[in-house]
């Protein structure tokens, strides 16, 4: 008589369901890789049918990491500062806590001040203050990724900022730009250059610095830069700088509305630089020579404010902390920042993960690392802003979003500088539902436009007000209770 072995082969199915059903449960974890969470309804499941896309994720090889990077909760809720530094190679585990950083005053997103004295904005404060002796700009940085690429926010926050403290020009560029039309903010044509940036596998790391990428001449290269009247004050500016390393002599020729020039430079480890003091409404740069290798150029007035818009679709300012601390250094003698603001997250999150501490720690050591290499220089971490996806036929913030903000905010915290939360300023004006409604940003509910970069700058500068005239008022007192914020 043959056994029936049908009880067993459905105690076996239903063995398998239950363990698949346990293990759904289950969310993503990064060891030295990232797991997919299982999910065995997937196909059955509409929520995701609207999904973002982000841009290309980043590579592990050299300057290049993972994507998805998870952290443990933290309470934000009650706000944390060490009364030193944290060591880049171990964060502590309790931090002294100082309580009542405020986070809104009425309808003003502020800029937090994690610093011990809730005086993180002090080096931009003495330029602010001694700007008539300055014999030079005021200078923030807007480092980050495709949600300010083609100096979308950024032209807004200079042009507000400029109508206080004077001030033309657009600031930083690139030598080559790949989408040469999307950025409004000036005219550029260029051809003949090999670029090699730190979002790609074509990367020269020991020359690379805070603009994030070098070009080199293939045959005859050359850069036009002509000023244009869509937004304030970028219609012509009055110096005109260059930045290069020259590892072999060279003729770079340089032109301007008025007048041509030619140099001949030598070769040198160091980096060097070209300013013309040329009031102009067009700067020409022509270069044969794969032996100079540029960083790009700087369009500014010789005072007022000057904000540059260093931003790198797919990067994400992790490996900031492997730049050569000589070239960041080379690079602040030259052109000195007294405000750097990083504006990074957005290629790090993912919808299945809402915990990024390996994020955070990456972003600790970045900002030592500028600390080290720019010692006058103050920092802020800028929060991603609203990302939205379909969640059963309704268009909701992502999960993951939250997780990244605190994974952001405990960066700040934990390094003693500043932090402002683009997000919460987004929700004032709506959020991305109503940004998308307003044709302020496009249908991916990720990425703002030029249009609605205008009311966020708005945001961003009210909170900026702000901080300038209260920094160092209502020094919160740190408290003798510890709070665990390890992740």
């Amino acid at each position: 008589m043959k056994r029936n072995y049908l009880t067993q082969v459905v105690w076996l199915l239903v063995l398998t369901i239950g363990l698949l059903l346990a293990l759904s449960l289950i969310p993503p974890i990064e060891i030295n890789f990232t797991t997919k969470q299982i999910d065995i309804l997937s196909d059955l499941r509409s929520n995701e049918a609207a999904q973002p896309t982000t841009d290309t994720p980043e590579k592990n090889n050299g300057y290049f990491v993972s994507m998805q990077e998870m952290t443990a909760p933290i309470d934000t809720n009650t706000l944390v500062i060490a009364d030193t530094m944290p060591s880049t190679q171990e964060i502590e585990e309790t931090q002294p806590v100082i309580t009542n950083v405020k986070r809104k005053d009425g309808d003003i997103t502020l800029i937090e001040d994690y610093s011990a004295q809730q005086i993180g904005l002090r080096n931009l404060i003495q330029a602010i203050e001694n700007r008539n002796t300055l014999q030079r700009p005021i200078r923030i940085a807007f480092l980050g990724d495709s949600f300010i690429e083609a100096d979308i926010f950024t032209q807004n926050v200079r042009a507000l900022l400029q109508d206080i403290y004077g001030g033309c020009g657009v600031g930083y560029m690139a030598m080559h730009s790949d989408f040469p039309g999307f950025r409004r903010s000036i005219n550029q044509t260029d051809k003949g250059w090999n670029t090699y940036n730190v979002a790609t596998e074509q990367q020269q790391p020991q020359l690379t610095s805070l603009p994030l990428q070098i070009h080199r001449a293939e045959g005859e290269a050359y850069t036009r830069l002509k000023g244009v009247n869509k937004l304030r004050y970028i219609d012509k500016w009055n110096v005109s700088t260059i930045g290069f390393i020259a590892e072999d002599s060279a003729v770079i020729m340089v032109k301007t509305d008025s007048a041509t020039y030619t140099y001949d430079v030598v070769p040198d480890t160091k980096a060097q630089f070209i300013t013309l003091q040329d009031p102009t409404a067009l700067l020409e740069v022509r270069c044969s020579s794969p032996n100079v290798a540029f960083w790009g150029t700087w369009l500014d007035d010789t005072e007022g404010i000057a904000i540059d818009n260093i931003s790198m679709r797919g990067y994400s300012g992790t490996t900031l902390a492997q730049f050569p601390i000589n070239r960041l250094q080379e690079l602040d003698e030259a052109i000195p920042y007294d405000l750097i603001v990083l504006q990074y997250g957005l290629n790090r999150m993912t919808a299945s993960i809402t915990h990024y501490s390996p994020y955070t720690q990456q972003l600790i050591e970045s900002v030592a690392h500028l600390r080290e290499a720019f010692p006058t220089t103050d920092i802020l971490i800028m929060g991603i802003g609203d990302r939205c996806q379909n969640q059963d036929g309704e268009i909701k913030t992502m999960e993951a979003v939250h997780g990244m903000i605190k994974a952001q905010r405990n960066a700040a915290i934990q390094s003693q500088c500043l932090f402002w939360d683009c997000y919460e300023a987004m929700q004032q004006l709506g959020g991305m539902p109503a940004f998308v409604e307003n044709k302020w940003a496009s249908k991916d509910y990720t990425h703002i436009n030029h249009v609605g970069g205008e009311p966020l700058a708005q945001e961003f500068v009210k909170a900026f007000k702000y901080a300038i005239e209260n920094s160092g008022k209502n020094t919160p007192s740190a408290q003798p209770d510890t709070i665990n914020i390890a992740q």
